[in-house]
């Protein structure tokens, strides 16, 4: 995972734009991630809130596009927070 983040598990705070999709309408939204589903991240926009699907979207910041796998990706957050913990475990990083 290639994230510009404190943690590869928290998307929550962090401030993104919607960098390339499959729906070509949601391209260009910015916002800050207030909430994470399994599926879906909801963004605070300008707009008012916005809810994006995770597996049809790239992310970028100020950093640049947010790569990662998406079977990471879709994920709730407690459940990439236990993946990191076992990964560290089995000495698998």
């Amino acid at each position: 995972m290639n994230l510009s983040m404190q943690s590869e598990f928290d998307l929550i705070g962090h401030d993104v734009t919607i960098s390339d999709s499959k729906n070509k309408e949601i391209i260009g939204i910015n916002g800050k991630i207030i909430m994470e589903t399994k599926n879906m991240i909801i963004m605070n926009t300008r707009n008012g809130k916005r809810s994006i699907p995770k597996n049809i979207c790239q992310l970028s910041n100020n950093d640049g596009i947010i790569t990662t796998d998406s079977t990471r990706l879709c994920k709730r957050p407690h459940e990439r927070l236990e993946m990191l913990v076992w990964q560290e475990i089995l000495g698998l990083k």
